[in-house]
């Protein structure tokens, strides 16, 4: 059984305010003395606060719910009228990701939550199981690592197959694509004695940002 928990939802939409960009800046207040001398005679000294305001600039829910919507495959509609009626993304983000997996409508699996039940009560009604959110996440990963490496999926299977880390099949992925050499052959190069930035000098010749 899965537990969709509340972890889940929160870290989804922390997600997407990234993705997005969001940036939000507190005001601050700078504090300015200034002091005059007059004939040889000091001024008193006198504060001005001075208050720097920076607007505020959040995703509305309207640019949430279409990063649902075409995350999972959803109508856009059904997710705004959840929301407005439910007022929820969290828990329309977990009804999207059931859909997904599930290849019932989003409306059918709001349905399914009521008061009297809990998310962990839909997922065992719809037969979610760990094993089928770990294929999905799976797939997830190797489609988008072929789709900006352009490593084969196979290769990538056979990674995830034999437990490295995702982090370590993304960087060799990206290896692979600087360097022209094949993914596993790549990941080869790895050891627990050198650092992805030693693998980078080795075959390209060069460091890599970020990597």
């Amino acid at each position: 059984m899965v537990k969709l928990n509340r972890n889940y939802g929160v870290k989804f939409l922390s997600g997407l305010l990234l993705v997005s960009s969001l940036v939000f800046t507190s005001g601050f207040c700078q504090q300015v003395e200034a002091s005059a001398d007059s004939k040889g005679i000091h001024a008193e000294k006198t504060q001005t606060r001075v208050l720097y305001q920076v607007p505020r600039r959040w995703a509305d829910r309207n640019e949430l719910a279409a990063t649902i919507a075409n995350h999972y495959g959803v109508p856009y509609g059904a997710v705004m009228k959840y929301c407005n009626e439910n007022g929820c993304l969290e828990d329309a983000c977990r009804i999207a990701f059931m859909a997904k997996l599930t290849d019932k409508s989003f409306d059918s699996i709001a349905d399914l939550k009521t008061n009297d039940n809990t998310w962990i009560d839909v997922s065992e009604a719809l037969g979610i199981s760990e094993d089928l959110v770990r294929v999905y996440r799976n797939n997830a990963l190797i489609d988008r690592i072929n789709q900006r490496y352009g490593v084969d999926r196979a290769s990538v299977a056979a990674l995830i197959e034999q437990r490295y880390k995702i982090m370590d099949i993304v960087k060799a992925s990206r290896l692979a694509k600087e360097s022209g050499i094949d993914v596993m052959a790549v990941m080869g190069h790895k050891t627990i004695s050198n650092t992805w930035t030693d693998v980078a000098r080795q075959l390209i010749g060069c460091e890599l940002e970020g990597l």
